[in-house]
């Protein structure tokens, strides 16, 4: 008796095939990430999506969609992924920043790159190279491969971690041009052929267009062209090698108009060390580590083994630690068989190539961080398919022995349950960002920034002594292999500091930031506001103009510094530097307000209006514009209008909220705005609600008359509970 028949799969029609596939992917993908749905916003997600203006989509126009293009989360304007971008732009369009929609897209490319998957392995093992061996098992073991990758707890970063949509689009976009090139490659009809290629250019496009590590297609699919397509012939190496060159350049113009890396600008990679705890000759010696620990989590890929951040120690040299002199051996060898035994083995040897190929652009030269996740995407997408064909041969061995065919089996159903489950295990720890720094800190104590993260956590949501704690623990610690950060963590304690009216641990965290990082412009932002708020104002110009040096396109700095040099009277350069800032965000309205009010300085009134009015029809709840103008009016002598402003003023905000707002401008007088002359403005604002009073009481008077006139009216039994009329109710 046969528990399982290989020859089975042949007696479903190809439409069940097709249908069952769908199906099972969908369940189970859907259901080993059912509870991401509520994942909230985490780290990167901030100056990606969260805090970048370029996506905030309002209004569906080829202007507006055009900005997500250029939505580089450093503000620079450059062309930055824009299919991802435009993706994050939609979202935003449709639901702000509600995550639910987000986790909804970021699903659905999952499940498109698995169904893809799925399509490109079953046609390359029905390959007439491959048919012989494995054609009969195709559809078996093309699903399998598939679900263990799909299910793969090591895919989560990229999946449930909302910003590296980025890297699970550009993985689908890779694996569709794969399917459309193989598709294209093997039809004999000449027009679905053509089809097929103009489908394999804008998927490739589009994955260039979502994430750079992409640029490495044109190369896996030239070495899957000379390997599984056409196997290795001396007539194939020879016609191939001018294709090989074909698609280097191809990767190299790709990777250099998308400026994603810099890859012809040496100094810039050589420069993007200084802010890390290696060198490049480090990072490669560390590398071939990482990656091997990579094919240990997706073989063995425990909840426990997975983390944000890992700590990863760097090598030292080839023999410190000495792991790393065995790591560069096993891969040497893992690719020279892969080489040797191409001919023999083509499919294997691919699969091999192509993990590796696929790490070239994150794992070796370039300035990046040591050890991420989510970049085994694309690398790992392949990594199932030998296993799969061993499960095959293993049933096929024991076709007689029922036996061991239910071992077998019953040894891939508890790696797929295992799987699935530690993959929705592994997604509790992305619920919020507590949770996702304390999953952190439990798994690498030792690293300063997994104790930073969950301090900037506490630190946001008000919790200021505990983020300090958390702080100074991360202070105590030697600062970890990725980048410097003890200066970041030194500028954090000094905002609390701050918040907290402690001056002096203020000043002295912030001073320590700048002495540890003197390019960091935020502190020396943050000192010039201090120097502000104690009238210091020459020494906050210095730090500003520090801040301007090292981040020319710094806003707060550039307004700040407008500021203060119209406290010193240096009103035309305070103009150039607010013009300055309008040129980089045109309706910044500090900037438009604060141009205003120098002008109110020099007597340009109506150059003085003209500002304060544009602020207004911007936001009509901009109370300090509203102050000026007043002000501006009532300095011309144009008391009517004066009036009629602060009517519109008061109109904006029916309840006591104005007054607190006045107070705050106008009393208190914040130190970072220019506050209106108060003996100006306060005349004309007491008599317009003078105005507002008595009409508000003759109103009053009228309704409470109509009132009484209505009761009487619609009072039929006076034995009746006043709440039964429906008038009174309104009338309360």
């Amino acid at each position: 008796m046969k528990i399982f028949d290989l020859n089975s799969e042949t007696r479903l029609t190809a439409r069940r095939k097709d249908v069952f596939v769908v199906v099972t992917i969908f369940i189970i993908v859907l259901s080993v990430y059912s509870n991401t749905f509520d994942a909230s916003w985490h780290f990167d997600d901030g100056p990606n999506i969260l805090n970048n203006r370029a996506l905030h989509l309002t209004h569906l126009n080829w202007q507006d969609v055009k900005k997500s293009f250029f939505a580089s989360w450093d503000g620079g304007g450059k062309l930055y992924r824009p299919a991802a971008c435009l993706s994050f732009a939609l979202n935003y369009y449709f639901g702000r920043t509600e995550v639910p929609g987000y986790h909804v897209v970021n699903l659905a490319v999952h499940f498109i790159a698995s169904l893809f998957l799925f399509l490109f392995i079953r046609n390359t093992l029905n390959l007439p190279l491959l048919k012989p061996r494995y054609g009969l098992n195709s559809y078996s073991i093309a699903l399998l491969a598939t679900v263990l990758w799909a299910i793969s707890p090591v895919q989560t970063q990229a999946v449930t971690y909302i910003v590296q949509r980025m890297t699970s689009m550009a993985g689908a976009f890779f694996i569709i041009s794969m399917y459309f090139y193989l598709k294209g490659r093997t039809s004999t009809n000449t027009s679905l052929r053509s089809m097929y290629y103009i489908f394999f250019v804008v998927s490739g496009i589009l994955a260039f267009n979502s994430k750079e590590n992409a640029v490495m297609l044109p190369i896996s699919i030239f070495i899957f062209d000379f390997i599984v397509i056409q196997g290795i012939k001396k007539k194939s190496m020879k016609r191939h090698s001018f294709v090989l060159l074909i698609a280097v350049v191809t990767c190299l113009i790709g990777s250099f108009l998308l400026k994603g890396f810099f890859i012809f600008d040496p100094e810039k990679i050589l420069s993007g060390y200084d802010i890390r705890g290696f060198t490049l000759l480090e990072r490669l010696m560390t590398e071939p580590r990482i990656v091997l620990f990579y094919i240990s989590l997706l073989f063995y890929p425990m909840p426990y083994r997975l983390c944000f951040a890992h700590d990863i120690s760097v090598s030292k040299g080839l023999f410190d630690p000495p792991t790393t002199i065995i790591a560069i051996l096993i891969i040497f060898i893992l690719l020279g068989l892969a080489i040797v035994k191409a001919k023999r083995w083509p499919l294997v040897s691919f699969c091999i190539l192509f993990f590796f190929l696929n790490h070239i652009v994150e794992s070796t030269f370039l300035p990046l961080e040591l050890a991420f996740e989510h970049r085994n995407y694309i690398p790992s997408m392949l990594f199932f398919v030998p296993l799969s064909i061993l499960f095959m041969k293993g049933i096929k061995i024991f076709s007689d022995k029922v036996s061991m065919q239910i071992i077998i089996a019953a040894f891939v159903i508890l790696v797929l349950i295992a799987s699935g489950n530690s993959t929705f295990v592994r997604n509790l720890a992305w619920k919020t960002d507590e949770t996702l720094w304390l999953d952190a800190v439990e798994k690498s104590p030792n690293l300063p920034r997994t104790h930073h993260n969950l301090g900037k956590y506490y630190d946001d949501i008000g919790l200021k002594r505990t983020a300090l704690k958390h702080y100074q623990q991360a202070l105590k610690l030697p600062e970890g292999s990725n980048r410097h950060s003890h200066y970041i963590t030194n500028y954090n304690i000094g905002l609390i500091h701050k918040s907290l009216k402690d001056a002096d641990n203020a000043r002295r965290y912030l001073l320590k930031s700048v002495e540890l990082e003197p390019r960091f412009s935020p502190a020396h932002t943050s000192l010039g506001i201090m120097c502000i708020e104690e009238g210091q104002n020459e020494n906050a110009l210095d730090y500003f103009i520090k801040a301007l040096s090292h981040d020319i396109s710094s806003q707060k700095a550039r307004n700040y510094t407008g500021l203060t040099l119209l406290r010193l009277n240096r009103t035309e350069d305070a103009i150039g530097q607010f013009e300055k800032a309008l040129k980089a965000t045109p309706n910044d309205l500090y900037a438009l307000t604060h141009i205003g009010v120098a002008y109110k300085c020099k007597g340009a009134f109506n150059k003085a209006k003209r500002c304060f009015n544009k602020v207004l029809s911007i936001d009509p709840k901009y109370v300090t514009a509203s102050l000026h103008l007043i002000e501006t009016h009532s300095l011309r002598g144009q008391g009517k209008i004066a009036e009629q402003t602060a009517e519109d003023l008061i109109a904006q905000f029916p309840d006591d909220k104005l007054s607190l707002l006045i107070d705050k401008r106008i009393i208190e007088t914040e130190p970072l705005l220019e506050a209106p002359n108060l003996q100006i403005i306060s005349p004309v604002l007491e008599e317009t609600l003078i105005k507002k009073g008595v009409q508000y009481r003759a109103l009053a008077r009228k309704l409470k008359s109509h009132r009484t006139h209505k009761f009487e009216q619609y009072k039929v039994n006076e034995n009746l509970p006043l709440q039964s009329h429906p008038f009174t109710v309104h009338g309360k």
